[in-house]
């Protein structure tokens, strides 16, 4: 699960430096063609939408660790109490 996130997050960086390319033809293009605002447009779909999987599983981590360390710390009390 850490290994796919970092993928996604590795995804996400090479995708924002590919939008950066189309915005800078787009901006230096007398008309920018509309086939390279589609390609944007899609680009920041997808960085959407994989920005917010990405937060969803942090999310979901955090909670999961938060649990586990819950769940130790009453362990460790109880085991304060039997000795």
């Amino acid at each position: 699960q850490i290994e796919e996130t970092r993928q996604n997050i590795d995804k996400i960086s090479e995708n924002v430096e590919e939008a950066k390319k189309l915005y800078s033809i787009i901006l230096s293009a007398p008309i920018p063609e509309q086939k390279t605002k589609d390609d944007l447009e899609q680009l920041t779909t997808d960085i959407k939408k994989m920005a917010n999987s990405v937060r969803n599983k942090l999310k979901s981590m955090e909670r999961n660790i938060e649990q586990d360390e819950a769940r130790s710390s009453a362990d460790l009390r109880i085991r304060k109490s039997q000795v």
